[in-house]
């Protein structure tokens, strides 16, 4: 709903007169919001999505070439681009409640797990492959696609052996496929006109760019990474250790998931190109600009500071959550403790600097 929300928002800004006095409201400080949207559109955005769609592709021929020759060496190579895949999503996520990916509620379709491993299976019964269906919702994306690799059979032969069946293959193929279409349209409108809109709308509003930006970055840090991928299976919400709620369950690769996560939540805040070492303006740059401290400290560095702290935190870790969550879970309660270090410097510090009004009910009290 929240994603609806904001691309309504943006809608009634474009259509609304100018004597409409909560819209185009003048920043409060003269920082040039159009060259930071530009840097954020142009280098990371738009590159991050044509990426994503790059490995989407890679991913695709991979699932063609499996499904013709069920083997290892096919498998191993189909698992290979299928994490570079799930990786590339890292960098995009950031963005899904923006433009052509809130319409269609993107993140509701690639990454909801854990999955539903049951209905899965009863969709490659039934040969059901339509998942434009609301129930499907958890029996595809990436997490689909996990069980499908890795959790389909006891180990890799009976795995290879379960595609001789037709309904696997077939399944399989319509998951990747859900993906490429979903994320086809999105690229194609950040690469249309909507880049020029976006660029646009420099005002300090609800609807103004940066302060969606801003608000999304927020929710993705708190919600899709601190929470999801580590609070919610330790217990920190209720509910008791939930180690079989960890992204990538079944192929056990959720620490890679959880970095590459983090790199682009980075990444973005210090502005810097996609896949370059160039920086431009960002996050840092106008907390630097508005020379915002933090106990006596610039606030830019203190949040990069913590950024890394929590990724030293977080490379301590088993590969697997889960078997971490099983064996000990004090070095993950120690590495939710610094992700969530940086929550109250992005929702107090930083949005009060950038006089940005959060957009989206917090009820887990942090």
């Amino acid at each position: 709903m929240k994603k609806i929300f904001l691309l309504l928002i943006v809608f009634v800004t474009l259509s609304c007169g100018s004597d409409d006095s909560s819209i185009n409201l003048a920043p409060t400080d003269s920082f040039n919001r159009a060259t930071m949207l530009t840097n954020w559109v142009d280098n990371i955005i738009i590159p991050a999505y044509t990426d994503y769609e790059g490995k989407l592709s890679s991913l695709k021929t991979a699932t063609t070439t499996f499904t013709a020759t069920h083997n290892q060496t096919n498998l191993d190579a189909l698992r290979a681009e299928y994490i570079n895949a799930y990786k590339a999503w890292q960098y995009v996520v950031i963005f899904s409640s923006i433009g052509k990916a809130a319409e269609l509620d993107v993140t509701r379709w690639v990454n909801r797990y854990p999955t539903d491993n049951a209905g899965i299976e009863t969709n490659i019964t039934n040969g059901s492959t339509d998942l434009s269906l609301p129930s499907t919702n958890i029996q595809q994306g990436f997490p689909a696609l996990d069980y499908l690799l890795y959790g389909v059979a006891a180990d890799d032969t009976a795995i290879v052996a379960k595609y001789s069946g037709i309904n696997y293959s077939t399944y399989l193929t319509a998951v990747v496929e859900r993906l490429q279409a979903l994320n086809t349209p999105v690229l194609a409108d950040w690469n249309g006109s909507y880049r020029n809109t976006f660029v646009s709308l420099t005002e300090n509003s609800a609807a103004g760019a940066v302060n969606i930006i801003v608000n999304d970055y927020i929710y993705n840090y708190e919600k899709y990474f601190r929470a999801y991928k580590l609070g919610g299976p330790i217990g920190i919400f209720g509910g008791g250790l939930r180690p079989e709620d960890v992204e990538s369950y079944y192929g056990k690769q959720s620490k890679v998931l959880c970095l590459a996560a983090l790199d682009a939540i980075e990444n973005f805040f210090s502005g810097k190109h996609f896949s370059s070492t160039t920086n431009g303006e960002s996050f840092k740059s106008y907390l630097t600009y508005l020379d915002t401290m933090k106990d006596g400290e610039a606030l830019a560095p203190v949040m990069i500071a913590q950024m890394q702290l929590a990724r030293t935190k977080i490379n301590l870790l088993n590969n697997d959550f889960a078997t971490q969550i099983n064996s000990d879970i004090t070095p993950a309660n120690t590495a939710y403790t610094e992700m969530q270090r940086l929550v109250a410097m992005l929702k107090i510090d930083m949005m009060s600097a950038f006089n940005v009004s959060l957009d989206y009910v917090d009820n887990d009290g942090d």
